[in-house]
């Protein structure tokens, strides 16, 4: 597999960094992980324009243009022969002011039918989203409560983990946002809440309202969630999963729903 790192393509075992750099010593960096299906990625742009804008909230002051950053992405797809593949581009701060860029591409077990038949099941994380913090806004490399909320719901038997923001209010899942389904209403919690404002989040919310479904941002609770019709996850690699349980709270009688089918349906074909 090959990599590309900082304008060049290197062999996986041969990519070098420093130890120096800030991105690895304290996090300074974001990330973009995409989907691409046959070799285009669904909402590149939009990935990579959100990258953009977030440099400056942490700190790192980069003359990062769209057009190049989207011709690695593509370029290393090519590179390694991926038509349907994972693609993860990351910034970071690199020493002397530098910025490093790096695009890593590789095949992915995404999801299979019968997942989407079976739905996920989560379980309540420890950790808490700071929605007064800015990072909670941007797709940070510093995102160690967010890997450690997923290893506990492993650890559990989960798929996912879900976080409470400071207030009580429901923030987002570890890996993805969070939808709820009640009274054939589509909620999903406000950014205000701490959620990150998420490229499949944004598509289904605007495929929601192409569907004469309802869609509103608001603070939600668990007693939201364990009331609801329907509720599902979504992000880049899973695109619109079934959430069919809350410990040991069924949702929907622990199968997907029609909503969810719908909106994952109009997605694809989206897609």
């Amino acid at each position: 597999m090959r990599i590309y790192l900082n304008g060049k393509f290197v062999r996986q075992e041969e990519a070098r960094l420093s130890v120096l750099d800030p991105g690895f010593l304290y996090g300074q960096g974001l990330f973009e992980t995409m989907r691409a299906y046959n070799g285009r990625v669904f909402r590149l742009d939009s990935h990579i324009q959100r990258l953009i804008s977030s440099l400056a909230v942490i700190g790192i002051d980069a003359p990062l243009e769209a057009g190049p950053l989207k011709e690695a992405v593509k370029r290393c797809l090519k590179e390694n022969g991926l038509k349907d593949a994972y693609a993860r581009l990351t910034v970071w701060q690199g020493e002397d002011n530098k910025v490093n860029v790096a695009v890593i591409t590789k095949p992915y077990c995404f999801p299979g039918r019968e997942e989407y038949q079976k739905g996920f099941r989560a379980m309540l994380s420890a950790f808490r989203q700071n929605e007064f913090s800015p990072l909670c806004r941007v797709k940070s490399a510093n995102c160690l409560h967010l890997l450690l909320a997923y290893q506990e719901a492993r650890k559990n038997n989960c798929d996912e983990a879900l976080l409470l923001n400071t207030r009580g209010f429901l923030a987002e899942a570890s890996r993805g946002n969070i939808f709820l389904v009640k009274d054939k209403c589509l909620l999903t919690p406000a950014l205000d809440c701490g959620c990150l404002p998420g490229i499949t989040r944004d598509t289904v919310l605007t495929l929601a309202r192409k569907e004469k479904i309802k869609a509103i941002e608001a603070r939600l609770t668990l007693e939201d969630l364990k009331r609801a019709q329907e509720a599902f996850l979504t992000n880049s690699l899973i695109e619109v999963m079934p959430l069919v349980s809350l410990e040991a709270h069924p949702v929907n009688k622990g199968k997907p729903g029609e909503i969810t089918a719908r909106i994952l349906k109009r997605c694809r074909a989206l897609i």
